[in-house]
């Protein structure tokens, strides 16, 4: 089977050949090892490209303006990006700039604003080429894009959009609707390209709890997030929600808005992967759990495989269930651990699955 075949079919609860495996590679070293360089920014072809060698089933890819991608030809430090972020680059953060300075404070400043153009050609130019690659190589793609809470909170900063919650509801769901409204053109751009599944981007847990309550989730992300099933629906792919973090509390009243996947499952933060199948393999895909905190730095290959096979005895029944990380590959994880991970995954990934 083709890595486009094992995602569909672990999308539709059905085994593949072997359990498809996936990664978010942010690590510099892994370029390095893999491409012979390390892009500039996390363009398309390049990460496509560092995924096919690899031997990566299907890829996660973002388009410019939204993850990694700085404005052509920047050479400050320091620079404005099309949203009007003031952005930093850091060592530590990359491919992903720090934001130092949002554009936004309050409604005056929002009725002043205008939200950057999802059909922007220059931001389809690497997508395009990448779809062009995976119907060469069958390789899998799945479009990527910030979910509502993150679009939005990086536009006034994390402290005062948390206020603005509770002092201006209606202001909130505005600019929450507007950023959705971009998410959702961009994946019907998405969708007539040719990509498999969508996936938006929101972190809604800490290492140790959510970052809000319930209730507010209810207020404000779950209508938006509706509205994203919707729209999938309506295209006909798949969408999947990521968010690490610890976010049990979210997690069934996201399954019943209707998302397809969750992403990452994150181990150290209390995420379990076990309980995610029991209570909702039946309903989504789930993708990752390999820790990346502790195990994927420290451990040794034997380790590293040894948890692969755990988490394939667990979330490979039945299918369902896509291999990877509990959120991405990064400069401290060494790459034989990469390459460990992927391997284990080929070979105890084979279905019928015998991992006595």
């Amino acid at each position: 089977m083709t890595g486009k075949e094992r995602l569909v079919c672990a999308l539709n609860h059905q085994e593949p050949d072997t359990v498809p495996i996936f990664e978010c590679v942010y690590s510099r070293p892994l370029f390095q090892e893999v491409l012979g360089y390390v892009p500039q920014t996390f363009d398309p072809e390049s990460v496509f490209s560092c995924y096919e060698k690899i031997g990566y089933d299907f890829a996660f890819m973002p388009i410019p303006g939204v993850s990694g991608f700085r404005p052509e030809n920047t050479r400050e430090d320091v620079y404005t990006d099309e949203w009007g972020i003031t952005c930093q680059k850091e060592s530590s953060t990359w491919p992903i700039d720090a934001v130092v300075k949002p554009p936004l404070a309050n409604y005056e400043d929002w009725k002043n604003y205008s939200l950057p153009d999802p059909a922007a050609p220059f931001r389809w130019k690497g997508f395009k080429e990448v779809m062009k690659m995976s119907r060469s190589n069958g390789m899998g793609v799945v479009g990527n894009m910030r979910g509502p809470y993150s679009g939005t909170w990086m536009l006034f900063g994390i402290e005062a959009f948390s206020l603005l919650m509770f002092d201006e509801p209606d202001f909130v769901d505005e600019v929450l609707t507007a950023v959705t409204d971009f998410s959702i053109a961009a994946f019907r751009i998405m969708g007539r390209e040719g990509a498999d599944a969508l996936l938006f981007s929101d972190d809604y847990g800490s290492s140790t709890a959510p970052l809000f309550s319930p209730a507010l989730f209810h207020r404000y992300f779950a209508p938006q997030i509706q509205r994203m099933v919707d729209a999938a629906q309506e295209i006909g792919i798949p969408l999947v929600m990521h968010s690490d973090g610890h976010i049990q509390p979210f997690v069934e009243p996201s399954v019943n808005l209707g998302i397809k996947g969750l992403h990452p499952i994150e181990r150290a933060s209390g995420m379990d992967l076990g309980e995610i199948k029991t209570q909702y393999g039946s309903r989504i895909c789930i993708f990752g759990n390999v820790d990346n905190k502790y195990l994927l730095v420290k451990g040794s290959p034997e380790e590293v495989a040894a948890q692969v096979k755990e988490c394939i005895a667990i979330a490979g029944p039945g299918g369902g269930y896509c291999l990877g990380s509990d959120h991405s590959v990064h400069d401290d994880i060494p790459n034989r651990n990469v390459f460990a991970l992927y391997e284990a995954g080929r070979t105890y990934g084979r279905y019928p699955l015998n991992l006595n």
